[in-house]
């Protein structure tokens, strides 16, 4: 996927003049990308959805200053997915404050436990590095899924996917709905 540059984003100004239409577009390109389990979702990122994040990011916190937008580039440019290569953005979707507060020490180690299950293959998701602590500290982990060429292919024939978490607390599955799983595979390449 190409990747965003400066020429790509929008000034706040020029970002709140389209603020509206522009958040009812992505959450649609979102809810069409997004899957959930029952204590998770799932948003398998492109280019809209992180430039999205990016503009919004830029507009929220009136952001100026070259450098602080090129961090925001650097940053966000790594979430975008490489050759043969998924990005999902995984969040805990625990709503109660006092129910996740208790249920975060019985989540540690989850983005090391998320799988990408089609045919007879498994892929075991590649959490962000440097995010993985003794205690999770945040709902929101940053996850890649790299595929060899071969898989690829056998991704590519596959009827049907899911994303599945092995935690010894939180053994969870999620089918990837057609509509989608029809796009991710064109999007691996």
């Amino acid at each position: 996927m190409e990747m965003i540059r400066r020429g790509d984003l929008y000034t706040p100004e020029q970002y709140s003049k389209i603020l509206n239409e522009e958040r009812r577009r992505i959450i649609e390109v979102k809810k069409e990308r997004r899957i959930v389990s029952k204590t998770f979702s799932f948003l398998f990122e492109n280019r809209d959805t992180i430039l999205n994040q990016i503009n919004e990011m830029i507009f929220v916190e009136n952001v100026h200053d070259e450098r602080e937008i090129d961090h925001l580039l650097e940053t966000y440019n790594k979430l975008m997915p490489e050759k043969n290569e998924f990005s999902v953005t995984m969040f805990i979707e625990i709503s109660d404050e006092k129910t996740l507060l208790k249920e975060m020490t019985r989540l540690v180690g989850i983005e090391d436990s998320v799988y990408l299950i089609y045919g007879d293959s498994e892929i075991k998701c590649i959490p962000e590095e440097g995010r993985s602590t003794e205690t999770l500290e945040s709902t929101l982990q940053y996850l890649k899924i790299r595929l060899s060429m071969a898989e690829s292919e056998k991704f590519r024939a596959s009827k049907n996917a899911f994303i599945s978490t092995k935690h010894r607390n939180y053994s969870e599955t999620a089918q990837i709905p057609e509509s989608l799983l029809e796009k991710l595979k064109k999007e691996i390449y």
